[in-house]
């Protein structure tokens, strides 16, 4: 009785561990469908992102969906929303079909985060000073917003006025800075018309402030006409022909 009841144990283990193993493979398919269905919606993000793919990182958000079956059986394809920005947490659609057969959808919750150029301030700026090339520098960080008006690119910084004080190692944005006018209402300005090698100069009055690269409205002293010309530099306006 002993031995018949030790084999009847003996042939339940084997029965058990034949069950483990028949699930085995299955427990396989589910690990490499995670790995798939991540990879599939990184390339997504890569490909479509309106920013360089090495400054592009995607974070992963609560369990993957399961792919049922064996590894690669199931095609998938990754469907992001209308006016998606790539930027912060979303989430995009993997449709898994066999063939021309969609199987299911699920939505897969991703925050993504953009390595972002930032103009920075490297010491506090008075209210209303110029501000040098000294005064500010180009630093980077990842962010999981896209902040309004701030500046990446130094030379969009220099030269310009702060409307406010700015410590040391603040972010600039557009509305912390105004224009310098480089010629003024009233002020006597010389016009130039370039049209191939041809080059056409008058004496104008100018009729308003403006900053390079502005375009300010300019009488024309011989003919009293009014014409803009668009701000070059120090008493110097160009026609745009």
């Amino acid at each position: 009785m002993k031995r018949a009841a030790t084999l009847s144990r003996i042939s339940v283990l084997f029965a058990l561990l034949a069950l483990l193993c028949t699930f085995a493979p299955v427990c396989g398919a589910s690990t490499s469908g995670e790995k798939a269905i991540k990879e599939a919606v990184r390339k997504h993000v890569e490909d479509n992102a309106p920013w360089p793919r090495e400054r592009v990182r995607v974070e992963f958000f609560g369990p993957m969906p399961e792919v049922a079956g064996p590894a690669g059986q199931a095609d998938l394809k990754v469907r992001s929303r209308a006016g998606e920005r790539y930027i912060g947490r979303t989430s995009f659609t993997v449709r898994f079909s066999k063939g021309d057969t969609v199987v299911r959808e699920e939505a897969v919750r991703v925050r993504i985060e953009v390595f972002t150029d930032l103009v920075v301030s490297t010491r506090e700026i008075m209210r209303d000073a110029v501000i040098g090339s000294d005064d500010v520098t180009v630093t980077s960080k990842w962010m999981d917003t896209a902040p309004a008006g701030i500046l990446t690119d130094a030379a969009e910084v220099v030269g310009k006025k702060a409307v406010m004080r700015l410590n040391a190692g603040t972010e600039i944005s557009r509305t912390m800075l105004r224009s310098v006018p480089v010629v003024k209402k009233g002020e006597a300005v010389r016009i130039v018309l370039e049209s191939g090698p041809m080059v056409i100069s008058a004496v104008g009055l100018c009729q308003e402030d403006g900053a390079k690269g502005d375009l300010v409205r300019v009488q024309n002293i011989s003919s009293k006409k009014i014409i803009f010309a668009r701000v070059m530099g120090s008493s110097l306006v160009r026609v745009d022909f």
